[in-house]
């Protein structure tokens, strides 16, 4: 006789029943799990896929490409994509035939849908760390107007403001949203033609040139706070002076210095134009470059009558409260010099080509009492420097933008190690003794190279898109995997800097570019 339990079923029953439900239940979770798994991957391939598109027709302006030269992470996420575009059939079909009608069609459709959502954020991580880290731009400012404007350089007046010279006047800006703080027209039938090469005491100094007159024949300087015009002053120029010569501006924290004659420095007060001093440079002597720094001034001097081949290249330190002169110290160029710019004034770093091929064209550091402590040449036995960018063209000249940085006892540079018009290195040298410190190479070609945060390098490549890099300024070690800067437009002379939010700013320097003025990523 057969016992019945209380639900009517014996023992018998109850063993079957349980033994179909442990049958049923393995394939019904495993379909389970192959949907939610096909889901994921589903996801994961549109992801991907889109990622691949965006790369190809918005980063990869010519559609074609090759290995390094692809815009990156592209060729590792179209076969991504087809991989998990291949592992959803095979698991979609896997899961259809494990369950087969044990499982709903709801409760299919929800394992994908759950499977599809739980993957979406681990699949962004990783296409996040594919690709890189980005920027966007956060504001911009619109290209110059009237297209008869022409940019000169810029200056910063603390964290919070980007000063933009132009032949036509000044304009500032808020670096946080780009707002426009002020603006100062050039005076009345003169235009801008120079500028220094820093602000000093919330100063910046201009030079001036009028109808007739060339540039330099008036000098001005203007609050960088209000962008109210301080002072204004004629300049007395040799007779010979072209509209083509550089007026020599430069300040220290209370005196301005301008250059008269092509040979005399003036020492004006930096706030009133009044004036403190004057000092002549040596018979047969012109400045060519000047700077300045705490109470130093600096000027790179052509001189005539003087060596064998008729001229020679001297750096004069001259006292910025006294005017008095303090030393004199030939350059290793030889014959006239093509170009000179003092690099630095603490420490002292200039740079000076000669037209002669008999000298040494070079970066001459010097100490603080005028000794050379050593010369690194520009054509080395390794590699060329290739620190100077320059717009071209007549007129009045734009602040040239050094891609060399001095930071503490290193001079920093791009450098050139083939004959591509594209450098790709950069390179340190001590300030002791000129021998290299490290070097480092990119794939991309450098567009910039600039001073960072505390101890970093900021370096700007571009190939396909537009990339930036962090460097430790004493090992160049790259601080983190370049930031690929989206949907910027720089224009082929540009300068930039990072602001207190972490992002940078970047300002376009190019004379006919129709870029942006400047603008900022983050």
């Amino acid at each position: 006789m057969r016992l019945r339990r209380a639900d009517g079923r014996t023992d018998e029953e109850r063993e079957r029943h349980a033994t179909i439900g442990f049958r049923t239940a393995g394939p019904l979770l495993a379909g389970l799990v192959a949907f939610a798994l096909a889901g994921a991957l589903l996801g994961w391939a549109v992801m991907y896929g889109v990622m691949f598109l965006k790369l190809m027709i918005v980063d990869m302006p010519s559609y074609q490409c090759g290995g390094s030269d692809c815009p990156r992470g592209m060729m590792p996420a179209s076969l991504l994509a087809a991989v998990f575009g291949g592992g959803f059939f095979v698991l979609a079909r896997l899961g259809a035939h494990s369950s087969g009608k044990l499982l709903p069609v709801g409760g299919a459709c929800g394992a994908f849908l759950c499977g599809a959502l739980a993957g979406l954020w681990p699949g962004w991580l990783a296409l996040a760390w594919l690709v890189g880290p980005h920027m966007d731009v956060a504001w911009e400012v619109g290209p110059d107007r009237p297209s008869s404007a022409r940019v000169l350089g810029y200056w910063e007046s603390g964290p919070a403001t980007v000063v933009r010279v132009r032949t036509d006047g000044l304009y500032a800006y808020n670096t946080a949203q780009g707002d426009a703080r002020w603006s100062a027209s050039a005076p009345d039938r003169a235009r801008v033609c120079a500028l220094s090469r820093t602000a000093r005491s919330g100063t910046g100094l201009v030079g001036l040139e009028r109808q007739g007159a060339p540039c330099g024949s008036s000098v001005a300087a203007v609050d960088l706070e209000s962008g109210r015009f301080l002072w204004q002053r004629d300049n007395a120029l040799a007779e010979n002076a072209t509209g083509y010569d550089i007026t020599g501006v430069a300040s220290t924290h209370a005196t301005a210095v301008v250059v008269e004659k092509l040979g005399t420095l003036v020492g004006l007060g930096l706030r009133d134009g009044s004036e403190r001093w004057r000092v002549d440079a040596p018979p047969d002597c012109g400045v060519s470059a000047l700077g300045a720094s705490g109470d130093r001034v600096l000027a790179v001097l052509e001189c005539s009558g003087e060596s064998s081949t008729g001229e020679t290249a001297w750096l004069w330190a001259v006292d910025a409260t006294s005017g008095s002169s303090d030393w004199r110290s030939p350059l290793p160029t030889s014959g006239p010099v093509s170009a000179a710019h003092i690099l630095s004034a603490d420490p002292i770093v200039v740079y000076a080509a000669g037209q002669d091929p008999w000298g040494t064209s070079g970066v001459t550091v010097f100490d603080a009492d005028g000794s050379r402590r050593t010369v690194i040449p520009i054509a080395g036995p390794d590699e060329d420097l290739a620190f100077t960018a320059f717009t071209e063209g007549p007129g009045p000249q734009s602040m040239p933008a050094f891609q060399a940085v001095v930071s503490g006892e290193l001079f920093i540079s791009v450098v050139n190690d083939t004959k591509s018009d594209r450098p790709r290195g950069v390179s340190a040298y001590a300030l002791a003794d000129g021998r290299r410190v490290w070097h480092t190479t990119f794939d991309d070609g450098i567009d910039m190279l600039a001073p960072g945060r505390d101890g970093e390098l900021t370096v700007v490549t571009s190939r396909w898109f537009d990339q930036l890099w962090r460097l430790d300024a004493r090992s160049g070690t790259r601080e983190q995997k370049a930031v690929v800067l989206d949907g910027v437009s720089l224009s082929p002379l540009f300068a930039v800097r990072p602001t207190a939010n972490g992002g940078y700013l970047f300002v376009n320097l190019h004379e006919d570019s129709d870029e942006a003025a400047l603008f900022a990523v983050d």
